[in-house]
């Protein structure tokens, strides 16, 4: 956004290019770019001033909409369509199964346990592996009505129409490089290599991916559906501006993050308490410390002056 020039000052360069960033944490996701349209909820504006040029800015966070919370509230509420001890998890690798229990699934907030479901009851998940279950119950995370007059993103949100190149960081480039599509792969083939991940079974996932943890093998192809979800859907990315989004995990050789956790990481840095008031010292103590300091000086003074004569004197006497 600036640069050095000649006259030794930052200045705005032309023609320069504003980048979007989306960002898919644990808990949250946060898209961020400049419309081509004014932004007319004021609720998601951000204006700012930099090296000389103003910025007008498109920006929301959707909370509980990060990886780990999405697929959490995905299993809740495979548990609540029939809130049976038995769960058939379609995004789960066909032959897979676990057992959790219902405090474990709900020890979130973004998640409410039903109040007939006992804390201490063993749930029993096992994976089925159908590619078109797993879509449907992904977008059922969603509310992708729009009453307002305006476009909206998802759960009623607005959003102007996505515009620029865009950075995708965090989750959205882990769970694509797990499948290794963070090179620019074109939009059919990501859909391609999701469907055949999710129609794997247990067996074949560990065959094909034999160094990854059991976590990622069992959340591949959730992931990866819900960040296609997310993008396509969610944020109303299509064919045509697929190409514009960039899965990166560090630009010019340096990782990259949603800012806001930088700043209130610097924030949690500021004393929870004000500091303790400063005890003034009397007026005839500052002046008798003064008075001290001065003399000290032109006695070390008077002393470096008379050493020096000495080693003169002492010089002459030796011609």
């Amino acid at each position: 956004l600036g640069q050095f020039s000649f006259a030794e000052k930052w200045e705005h360069p032309r023609d320069t290019e504003v980048l979007g960033a989306l960002d898919l944490g644990g808990a949250s996701t946060q898209i961020t770019f400049q419309p081509g349209v004014p932004v007319q909820d004021r609720n998601t504006s951000v204006f700012f001033r930099l090296y000389g040029t103003n910025y007008s800015l498109y920006s929301h966070s959707y909370l509980c909409y990060g990886q780990s919370q999405a697929l959490k509230m995905l299993l809740a509420a495979l548990h609540q369509a029939n809130l049976s001890a038995q769960i058939s998890h379609p995004c789960y690798p066909r032959g897979y199964q676990e057992n959790l229990t219902v405090a474990e699934l709900y020890d979130s907030p973004c998640v409410h346990a039903p109040s007939s479901a006992s804390p201490g009851l063993v749930l029993t998940v096992t994976g089925t592996g159908d590619p078109a279950a797993c879509g449907t119950a992904v977008q059922r995370l969603f509310n992708f009505s729009c009453r307002a007059p305006w476009p909206c993103g998802f759960n009623g949100v607005y959003q102007p129409p996505v515009r620029g190149q865009f950075f995708a960081f965090s989750g959205f480039y882990h769970s694509l490089r797990f499948l290794n599509l963070t090179e620019g792969q074109s939009l059919s083939l990501v859909n391609a290599t999701i469907r055949q991940i999710c129609t794997s079974s247990w067996k074949q996932v560990q065959e094909l991916f034999p160094t990854a943890s059991r976590t990622q093998l069992r959340d591949a192809c959730t992931a990866s559906s819900y960040t296609l979800t997310l993008l396509l859907q969610g944020y109303k990315f299509n064919y045509t501006t697929w190409p514009n989004i960039h899965f990166v995990q560090q630009v010019a050789d340096i990782d990259v993050g949603w800012t806001l956790g930088y700043m209130l990481n610097l924030t949690n840095m500021i004393p929870s308490e004000p500091p303790t008031a400063v005890t003034e010292l009397p007026r005839s103590i500052w002046v008798a410390t003064t008075v001290l300091l001065a003399i000290m000086l032109i006695l070390t003074f008077c002393l470096l002056t008379a050493m020096c004569c000495q080693r003169n004197s002492l010089g002459y006497q030796q011609l």
